[in-house]
């Protein structure tokens, strides 16, 4: 009993983290879809029961059947689709628009299949059918515009309090008892319940932290029982049972998939793989078809020789459906770098597309610094503005693209507040930054997947996302360390399809220097170059470039050179061996620097790692931003021999990893540029 109450606290939190609102956004190919992958496999596997069975079974027998095979669960592909890691790919989101109509059509035959069973009973009365229907009546007409009603007050500012939690919880635990009492499964009931609960923040999330508790601790066990429930060794098997029941899970399956394969093909045209895996994740099985199934074996509506297929097709299709998936899907396909998108190859008389990730308050204030100071020449910039947030008592991840001539209605007030403080940047800024916002509500582990989708869809040519150390402002200590964004920033460096660098903010408390006493209001901001040489340092190089036309910023590239680099030409030359072609592109880069007369440059002499240090400690404490590029941690060079083994955060490179050691007490912020990394890209 205490498994089954496990089970059905499951059931409720899954409809709990279910957003019923989301189907009315879905389109017609969606329920198309839907509507074939239960229907159609459904008549095909009745009338295959109805072949190969005797005259004798009754219909109703052959239906159940017919209709456990057919179901689809959006629990199950939920689950599923997170432990692949793939709610919000392209997949993901099919797959759950899909299973979410899936599930209505699911939940429509169980609550037939429930009336069905009522009037099969010799003792047939009307009651129970009255209470299957008053029930759905009760939860649709009542009980939901009334927890929608009490959400809007607790956004309004309400309190919420534990009498509420407590209702809703006496109202599940009756639909238990009612389920129990009139023979009915446990599937129906808890799943409608949480159904009418609003997904999310502040009810559905304040349920959910309370309660999944329990239906993590006794899942397990609801699992275990039902499979202690069949003794493999004395079931006898006969053809008359053992045919059927294999033909019908075979047909019901190869149907559902190839309606699912060739719908997916015809309607989207996307590759036969990405079909196939949809097709697989949609003819996927789990807990909630083990607990239908278990659930007709105990009310004897079908044979132990058919309940040990069902529990055989179970463990089969749990098996193996996630291990083709994986051989059958790559996300990172959909936004692999195929063309060139980077500072240096763009056009620099066109729109610099940027998307910008902020994950916190403080990122918004870093982030507008830093498009002040990068807006000022004759090229326009387009930001996109993606504010990530955790998916939380939500089944479902949220992408909501705020468009300036709509107004804004969005319960998440944090988003509202970021796209407020960036729509005023981008009027300050008199058109040459214009600004696109995004709220992406994700799992932490699969959000580069839509920061790397977004980029592809804005052509963007460089991706900045925050470091996940913040510090104080007071005294400069360490505030907080994201270890997931750390995670995160990792995943978006491997994947993205263009250049990406990464935002060290350090100075919110250091204020901008005025150019003369009597102009207060004219400001500059001292941003330093640090150019080893490569394709990152190139990359951050044009973007410092970028910032220096305009004429508030005051730019000095400071290039790093070994003691035997051989040729020193002053005005006229550079010193770089000019033998390979890296070193070809990076004299020709030092040559456009000198010729632009706003720029300071200057060549230092670095014989050693310990110089580059008190070279790097001295650029610091005169410049609020300085630039470096990545490096990827290639080979040492002289001027960083040795800093690689002592290097904390890899993804800032030898040289901004050294900017932040204890030993470096600077405030100045730090921007590290890599350029794309993707391997089918061109460099």
């Amino acid at each position: 009993m205490i498994a089954v109450i496990g089970f059905q606290f499951f059931m409720f939190s899954s409809g709990v983290k279910s957003d019923v609102n989301m189907l009315k956004s879905l389109g017609r190919k969606v329920w198309s879809i839907g509507f074939l992958s239960v229907f159609l496999p459904l008549l095909l596997g009745f009338g295959s029961l109805q072949m190969t069975t005797d005259r004798e079974t009754l219909y109703f027998v052959n239906f159940a059947a017919a209709t456990s095979y057919s179901i689809t669960s959006f629990p199950v592909i939920v689950t599923l689709l997170t432990d692949l890691k793939l709610l919000n790919s392209e997949l993901g989101r099919l797959g759950l628009s899909t299973a979410q109509v899936s599930d209505v059509f699911s939940l429509f035959l169980i609550f037939f299949l429930s009336v069905l069973k009522v009037m099969s009973q010799e003792m047939y009365s009307g009651e129970n059918i009255f209470i299957i229907a008053g029930f759905i009546v009760f939860v649709a007409g009542i009980l939901r515009p009334a927890l929608h009603s009490l959400v809007k007050k607790l956004r309004n500012g309400m309190p919420l309090k534990d009498v509420y939690i407590y209702l809703i919880m006496s109202l599940f635990l009756g639909s238990v008892f009612l389920s129990h009492y009139y023979g009915q499964s446990a599937i129906f009931a808890p799943y409608i319940i949480g159904l009418a609960v609003p997904s999310g923040p502040p009810l559905g999330s304040a349920l959910v932290e309370k309660f999944e508790v329990v239906s993590g601790l006794f899942l397990p066990l609801f699992v275990t029982t039902c499979g202690m429930r069949l003794d493999l060794l004395e079931t006898k098997y006969t053809a008359e049972i053992s045919i059927p029941a294999a033909v019908s899970i075979a047909v019901i399956t190869l149907s559902k998939f190839l309606v699912c394969f060739v719908s997916h093909s015809y309607f989207w045209e996307l590759p036969k793989s990405n079909a196939a895996a949809f097709a697989l994740v949609m003819c996927s099985r789990g807990v909630v078809e083990l607990a239908l199934y278990t659930f007709l074996s105990d009310q004897q509506i079908v044979k132990d020789e058919s309940f040990v297929f069902m529990l055989f097709m179970v463990v089969l299709f749990s098996g193996l459906i996630p291990f083709f998936v994986r051989c059958l899907y790559n996300p990172t396909q959909s936004y692999a770098g195929h063309h060139i998108r980077s500072l240096t190859h763009s056009d620099s008389d066109s729109e610099l597309q940027i998307i910008s990730c902020i994950h916190a308050p403080g990122d918004v204030t870093a982030v507008i610094r830093l498009l002040d100071a990068s807006c000022g020449g004759d090229n326009p910039i387009a930001v996109t503005v993606l504010h990530h947030m955790k998916l939380v008592a939500q089944s479902t991840p949220i992408f909501i693209s705020h468009r300036k001539e709509r107004l804004i209605l969005c319960e998440y007030i944090y988003s509202v507040n970021v796209i407020n403080l960036f729509n005023e940047f981008e009027q300050n800024t008199r058109g040459s930054v214009s600004v696109n916002a995004v709220t992406a509500v994700s799992p932490p582990t699969s959000m580069h997947g839509d920061i790397c989708s977004v980029a592809v869809d804005k052509l963007a040519s460089l991706i900045i996302i925050p470091f996940h150390i913040r510090w104080w402002k007071q005294d400069g200590t360490i505030e907080s360390e994201d270890h997931a964004l750390r995670e995160l920033n990792c995943r978006v460096l491997e994947s993205a399809p263009c250049s990406v660098a990464i935002l060290v903010d350090r100075c919110n408390n250091i204020p901008r220097k005025s150019v003369s006493k009597d102009d207060e209001l004219s400001l500059t901001y001292d941003v330093a170059m640090i150019f080893l040489g490569g394709n990152d340092d190139r990359e951050a190089l044009t973007f410092a470039i970028r910032m220096a036309e305009d004429t508030r910023v005051r730019l000095s590239v400071v290039h790093l050179i070994a003691p035997n680099n051989g040729v020193s030409g002053g005005n006229e030359g550079v010193n770089i061996n000019c033998q390979d072609f890296e070193s070809t592109h990076d004299y020709m880069a030092m040559r456009d620097v000198k010729e632009r007369e706003y720029i300071a440059y200057r060549e230092v002499i670095a014989e050693d790692a310990a110089a580059t240090a008190s070279i790097v400690r001295f650029i610091m404490d005169e410049h609020e931003l300085i630039l470096v590029g990545r490096r990827n941690m290639e080979d040492d060079i002289p001027q960083t021999a040795g800093l690689k083994e002592w290097c904390e955060h890899p993804e800032l490179g030898v040289l901004g990893d050294l900017m932040l050691s204890n030993e470096t007490k600077s405030t100045s912020s730090l921007f590290v540029v890599q350029k794309q990394q993707q391997k089918s890209a061109l460099n």
